[in-house]
């Protein structure tokens, strides 16, 4: 039986090419051709056909494949051992690329035995075998690059091993064409080049070999930049001189024949390191850190996002310590990011050998033994390596030297944490600019002088990131008016254009082309949920809620977006939470709208809201158990132990929360308002009181929009609270009678009843006591026949003591307050407890029994604390200060005042002039 890959995937016994099955199951077939004898466990056999998103139905795949295989190949032929190995037990004689490499190795050691017509025979007979790329049918399959890149690597050196055996052989004239085509489609092949040279010239177009080699230092030069290596630099010379080397006879006896690449003795010093970067601005601290960490280690990395300036810095370092490495410098760009493919370690390798003046000849084929060449001639060198834009931890690993004078600088986008955990290699996070800095970058490319206005939001728009700032700041080099900072900052604030701004030479550079670069390395589902965060309107999404955009489990939602941290597109924070600088958050909503459809949107955005909305009334709920419930709503996706739980959860929360309210008042407007509903516990307990009025005004136009009436009558009621806060009177009054108008239209007599609560705690707060008296008892009637109405009730009693306590009717006061403390207790939760005790503390004062004044200020404090009140636990200090001024206590006094100002100061509270000027009169310090 004969099985070949070098071409489209077949197998042949005798006469007969059987069908292979479907496409899973030849994929199956080529990965195990690639190491016949090799066992593979099942779950790496399952991640190659299926990559990281199996189907559950994969591992019963792989065995129906399997079986599939023994029927076509024979029973004996695809074995699997010991529970979870598969292996293919074929010879190497019946597979085509197993021949085709062991004729290659056949050629290279009769061209070393300087048997030149073996080698062309050898060479030109593997060559017959290679009938296409490897596995040509089946080119889209990632799990076979690394084979392909194997095989093509050993028809790269086949082709050049025939060549140089024609060469010796004296077939000049008739190579000039092949190698051409070769050099074209090779173009960092230096053997190639090489070859083209040396053939040009022995046809007596010595003029066409001396521009062979401008085109192929042009070439390595501009896309590589490096210069060429010793054995192109060297054959340019000998033309130069037409020099008697290079004049081969037409004999196969070469050993009269000197070597072009004879160079002077003593071991070669490379120098290959990049001029420093013009520019380069700050990262003092960064470099003392490389100065600290690379002292002892035998390898480095700067990882960090794209544009951040990792390549910039490892050259500047290398710059400033090239003196330490006496035995020179290695820099290779290992294309990680940006290429259609990173650059392969063998090719690497091959480069640093020459440029360690190994004869071509001499560079074994196999990437492995390069790798074992180069760690033997680095290990008594003092030498640095710079390893730049690697792709992986695989590709960094198969180029380290392993010596303990060598230091390797590897520069990712990766956090390679896979060389961090197999070689503990110490690692430095690149981050953006320091203001300072990424100010003086834009200053230093601007044609005028002195303090530039708007730099600082400039550099904050170009999240301070180096290759965003010089793409703004090429866009004003020309400028010779100190205007164009202002207007270039006007024309990026709009996050629509930004990315546009921020791009060059038709998007060639831009950070959109970098942020692609850093996607395409990603498995298609991190790409997507990548995409789906580009939907979150917050700035950090936490896991929870890139499950519900992402629709699968928590587990394979973390997964994906380790994938993206590890990328440096995303950054863990605190609380599973995940933050996203804001040129990756909009190029991520770019990408959102071009990939992904209405429908698919629309459902991530509401399975993202409905989440928000449901725990954040779960969280409600724990702040009010016995108030009335904002609406109907499904089982939480969040528990919560305690208030303080939900407090928690809610601070961490809500910029996301208030961003999503903004975001889906017009595309979303029903679970937009309803989650501004459920923020209201929240808001009322951290007294976030120009928000509150600003975020429920967005909310009661959603409810609007969403023809809700009980919705808007909701939210405008408590809408109502936030303006008298504010001191609105006007706009409060207006919003508590169409909130009446509306509770009264649906027949919801609570509601309507509660809006005149309302109404009249917008005139006590106006003091205006007779008018909230009046209003008071409008809602008495109307809730008198309300059952169970324990909330209601307490806070109209509370708000009927605190208008009588104005107009000076103390003893009718204390009597709501004790009716009203009387229904909290018993209905109500500590908070509504805490403030009538303060109230009641106050009138207490006012009727000169202070020590019940103390006792109701004592008693409000533990409650504020247990509710976690700021705002009234400060409060209940102040009234605990003022009853101890009035017992003439000073000390007890000043300490409850003291604590009191520091809360008001903090919240820019209106109390705090007061509070100070009691401190002053007793003699306290408050803290300015």
């Amino acid at each position: 039986m004969e099985f070949k890959v070098l071409g489209p995937l077949r197998v042949r016994s005798g006469d007969v090419v059987p069908a292979l099955g479907p496409r899973k199951q030849r994929l199956l077939l080529a990965v195990l051709l690639g190491h016949p004898h090799g066992s593979f466990r099942a779950d790496y056999l399952v991640d190659a056909l299926w990559g990281s998103a199996p189907p559950p139905s994969a591992a019963a795949n792989l065995r129906l494949y399997t079986r599939g295989l023994r029927v076509i190949l024979g029973p004996d032929r695809v074995l699997r051992e010991g529970g979870a190995g598969y292996r293919l037990d074929v010879d190497c004689a019946e597979v085509d690329a197993c021949r085709f490499v062991a004729s290659v190795r056949e050629g290279q050691e009769a061209l070393a035995a300087e048997d030149p017509v073996r080698a062309r025979r050898v060479l030109s007979t593997a060559l017959e075998l290679w009938q296409g790329p490897p596995f040509v049918d089946l080119s889209a399959e990632s799990a076979l690059s690394e084979e392909r890149s194997r095989l093509e690597e050993w028809h790269l050196v086949a082709l050049e091993q025939r060549i140089e055996a024609d060469l010796r052989l004296g077939q000049d004239a008739s190579l000039v064409a092949e190698l051409s085509t070769l050099v074209n489609r090779h173009a960092f092949r230096e053997r190639l080049w090489s070859h083209l040279m040396l053939a040009l010239y022995r046809s007596g177009r010595r003029a066409d070999a001396l521009e062979t080699y401008r085109r192929a230092r042009g070439v390595l030069v501009d896309e590589l930049g490096l210069e060429p290596g010793p054995e192109l630099r060297s054959l340019e010379r000998a033309v130069l001189t037409s020099d008697p080397k290079l004049d081969r006879s037409r004999r196969t006896d070469t050993a009269d024949v000197p070597d072009v690449t004879d160079v002077p003795a003593g071991p070669p010093v490379p120098a290959q390191l990049p001029g420093s970067p013009l520019g380069f601005v700050g990262r003092d601290d960064e470099i003392d850190r490389l100065n600290e960490i690379t002292a002892g280690a035998g390898v480095v990395a700067v990882v960090g996002p794209a544009g951040v300036g990792k390549t910039a810095l490892a050259v500047r370092w290398a710059q400033l310590t090239r003196h330490l490495f006496p035995d020179g410098q290695l820099f290779a760009d290992l294309r990680g990011f940006g290429a259609e493919t990173p650059l392969h370690p063998g090719l690497v390798l091959e480069r640093f050998l020459r440029a360690l003046d190994v004869p071509p000849w001499r560079i074994p084929a196999e990437t492995e033994e390069r790798g074992a060449v180069f760690r033997s001639l680095m290990a008594d060198r003092r030498m640095l390596v710079v390893l730049d834009n690697a792709a992986s931890a695989a590709q960094v690993r198969a180029l380290l030297p392993g010596a303990a004078r060598v230091l390797t600088l590897v520069t990712s986008r990766l956090r390679l944490d896979g060389l961090a955990t197999t070689h503990g290699v110490p690692r430095l996070s690149l981050g953006p600019l320091p203001m300072a800095d990424a100010v003086a970058l834009i200053r230093g490319r601007l044609p005028y002088d002195g303090r530039v206005a708007g730099a600082e939001k400039l550099a904050e728009l170009c999240d301070r990131n180096p290759l965003a700032l010089r793409i703004a700041a090429s866009r004003l080099e020309m400028s010779t008016y100190a205007s164009a900072v202002a207007e270039l900052v006007a024309e990026m604030a709009d996050e629509r254009v930004r990315l546009d701004r921020l791009a060059v030479d038709e998007d060639e550079i831009s950070v959109r082309a970098v942020l692609r670069a850093s996607l395409r390395q990603l498995s298609e589902p991190a790409r997507r949920m990548f995409r789906l965060l580009g939907l979150h309107p917050g700035p950090k999404p936490s896991l929870a809620v890139a499950t519900a955009l992402m629709g699968g489990t928590a587990g394979e939602t973390r997964e994906f977006l380790g994938r993206l941290v590890s990328a440096h597109l995303l950054r863990p924070v605190s609380g599973d939470h995940y933050v996203m600088h804001d040129l990756v958050r909009i190029y991520a909503h770019e990408r959102c709208l071009a990939e992904e459809s209405a429908e698919r949107r629309d459902l991530a955005m509401t399975a993202m809201l409905t989440w928000y909305r449901d725990a954040a009334n779960a969280a409600d709920r724990v702040l009010r158990p016995k108030e009335r419930p904002n609406f109907t709503s499904p089982a939480s996706p969040v528990g919560f132990a305690d208030e303080n739980a939900a407090l928690a959860w809610f601070d961490a929360d809500a910029a996301n929360l208030n961003a999503a309210v903004r975001a889906a008042a017009r595309s979303h407007p029903a679970p937009a308002w309803q989650l501004a509903a459920a923020m209201y516990g929240w808001l009322q307990r951290r007294h976030h009181t120009r928000q509150w009025a600003d975020l429920y005004t967005v909310a009661a136009e959603a409810a609007v929009r969403a023809a809700d009436p009980g919705g808007e009558a909701m939210i405008t009621g408590r809408l109502a609270v936030a303006h008298s806060l504010l001191g609105d009177t006007e706009s409060a009054v207006a919003a508590c009678l169409r909130a009446h108008r509306l509770r009264l239209g649906l027949g919801d007599t609570l509601g309507a009843a509660t809006a005149l609560l309302n109404l009249a705690a917008v005139y006590v707060n106006a003091r205006r006591p007779e008018e909230a008296i009046r209003r008071l008892d409008q809602a008495a009637t109307l809730g008198a026949s309300l059952q169970d109405a324990h909330h209601f009730n307490a806070l109209l009693h509370s708000n009927l003591g605190e208008a009588h306590h104005l107009v000076g009717r103390l003893d009718q006061a204390m009597s709501h307050y004790r009716t009203s403390l009387e229904i909290s207790e018993t209905g109500c939760g500590d908070r509504d407890i805490a403030q009538i005790l303060v109230s009641m503390s106050a009138l207490h004062r006012d009727m000169g029994a202070y020590e019940d004044s103390v006792s109701c200020g004592r008693r409000a404090l533990a409650l504020a604390g247990r509710a976690g009140d700021t705002l009234l636990r400060a409060e209940a200090h102040e009234a605990l200060g003022l009853a101890h001024g009035a017992r003439e206590r000073a000390k007890e006094a000043v300490a409850h005042l003291e604590a009191a100002l520091a809360v008001y100061e903090e919240l820019g509270h209106d109390k705090a002039g007061a509070v100070r000027d009691h401190l002053d009169r007793l003699g306290g310090t408050p803290a300015r």
